[in-house]
Formats: structure tokens, C-alpha cells, sequence
């Protein structure tokens, strides 16, 4: 696995889950999913530009995730990614998780727009 794929491998890490990613995670575990398996999880984030929109959705495509752009509305709104993957996410990883596509969005000047999953049910 290259360094930038390691990146964006959900990792273990300490601190306190989001409130909102424990909501996703208890629903679909509420709807019968066994978060130990993979799912196709989308996540999505606003960039100020083209440019930074291009850059991010490389970055994700390098690593694995399948990525659609969303051409802005007008000039003073941003460009929607929308990048989904195979993943397993559970209550041990989704902080990190989340802080990785912050972290990315941050980057290009962005913002984390929040994640979905299928509940496979």
C-alpha cells in the first residue's frame, strides 16, 4: 500500500465520535447491518473552485474512491465532490475516519460535508 492509500485507510484512533457519525452508524445497525462488513460509504465535500474541486477528487481517486463533481451553481458557490468506496465503518474508526475528509477538505480550502452508507439490508 503506497502512502497516499494509507492515508485515507480508516485507522483506529482515539477521542470522542461525532455525534451525527454515531447517528449513522446506530441506524444502520438498527436496520440489521453488521458494521464489521464493508459497505459502500459516499462522502461529501465543498470546494471553493474548480481547481480545488479537480485537486481533492484526485487525490481521492488515487487512493480508491469513485468521484463525481458537481459544477457550482454561481460564481460565489462552491463545487460539490461526492466520492463513494467500499469501507467498514465502526464505532473504533469513525473518528478518524471523519478527520481524514476534514483534513482533505481543509487542504484545498474546503469543507467536510458530512458521509453516508448503504445499510445492505
Amino acid at each position: 500500500m503506497s502512502d497516499e492509500e494509507a492515508e485515507f485507510e480508516i485507522l483506529a484512533e482515539s477521542g470522542p465520535a461525532d455525534e451525527h457519525d454515531l447517528e449513522i452508524l446506530e441506524t444502520l445497525e438498527e436496520h440489521g447491518a453488521d458494521l464489521s462488513e464493508p459497505r459502500e460509504v459516499r462522502v461529501n465535500l465543498y470546494l471553493p473552485t474548480e481547481e480545488a474541486a479537480e485537486a481533492a477528487g484526485e487525490e481521492l481517486t488515487e487512493v480508491g474512491y469513485d468521484v463525481v463533481a458537481f459544477e457550482s451553481a454561481g460564481e460565489e458557490e462552491p463545487w460539490a465532490i461526492r466520492a463513494t468506496r467500499e469501507l467498514s465503518v465502526d464505532r473504533d474508526n469513525v473518528t478518524g475516519f471523519r478527520r481524514r475528509f476534514e483534513e482533505l477538505a481543509e487542504r484545498h480550502g474546503g469543507e467536510f460535508y458530512g458521509w453516508e452508507a448503504a445499510d445492505d439490508s
